[in-house]
């Protein structure tokens, strides 16, 4: 079996094996802005690769709802502290009228026992030598021989993953610092087992879903969207 039809197996596996579960709260303000945000600075706090992954994510959902985004901390390079007026003044000239702080615990990905697959093979001979004695209808077997051969035994543990994402998020308006929408929630996956289980909890995965969560509530509570109005 080539690589290639193996690697499309595992992808086909994935939408039958394990799960990914997303809860999402969020809550906006009851005064929001004229317009929807059209250009959203995004600061990530998050574990490593999973804040590298995320920022991918985040480009991507903005996208897909005619909004740019941009990382915060390409604006405001992490080089020394910024003054309020400094970081007003600098999102003001980049055109930015929204900031997305996200926040994010992660556990990583967890490993558990799942138990042990058992195999075994057997090659050798065997020889058998006997008479058969017959006395009416009935027939007397008397039989002995010897069998050789080796028996070649394997026990390999099985594993299964499980990853818990727990993120929190606020949209703030530049000009008037004022939260225009806060919210939370979870992504859990997990249920498969070996590469595919590795594949379900995977960082993108982790990060897809968590984004996804809060660009859909923000354009389901009317802050953001492709059309400049609410």
């Amino acid at each position: 079996m080539s690589r290639f039809y193996f690697a499309l197996i595992v992808a086909a596996g994935i939408g039958l094996t394990g799960c990914v579960k997303t809860s999402m709260q969020g809550y906006a303000d009851r005064v929001l802005p004229s317009q929807t945000i059209q250009h959203i600075a995004v600061y990530i706090a998050a574990p490593g690769p999973l804040a590298v992954s995320m920022q991918s994510s985040v480009a991507e959902e903005a996208r897909k709802r005619g909004v740019l985004a941009e990382d915060a901390l390409i604006i405001l390079p992490p080089t020394r502290s910024y003054s309020d007026a400094e970081v007003r003044r600098a999102l003001a000239e980049r055109g930015v009228d929204g900031v997305l702080l996200i926040t994010v615990a992660d556990s990583g990905v967890q490993r558990q026992y799942a138990g042990t697959i058992f195999q075994s093979t057997y090659n050798g001979t065997s020889s058998v030598n006997g008479t058969i004695t017959n006395m009416g209808n009935t027939s007397t077997l008397s039989a002995n021989g010897n069998s050789s051969g080796t028996v070649i035994s394997t026990a390999s543990p099985t594993y299964s993953y499980s990853r818990r994402t727990e993120f929190s998020a606020r949209l703030l308006e530049p000009k008037s610092a004022r939260n225009l929408w806060v919210g939370n929630g979870e992504v859990s996956a997990g249920g498969g087992k070996g590469l595919i289980g590795r594949l379900i909890v995977a960082d993108g995965v982790s990060s897809s879903n968590s984004i996804g969560a809060i660009f859909e509530d923000l354009q389901k509570k009317g802050l953001i969207g492709a059309d400049g109005s609410n």
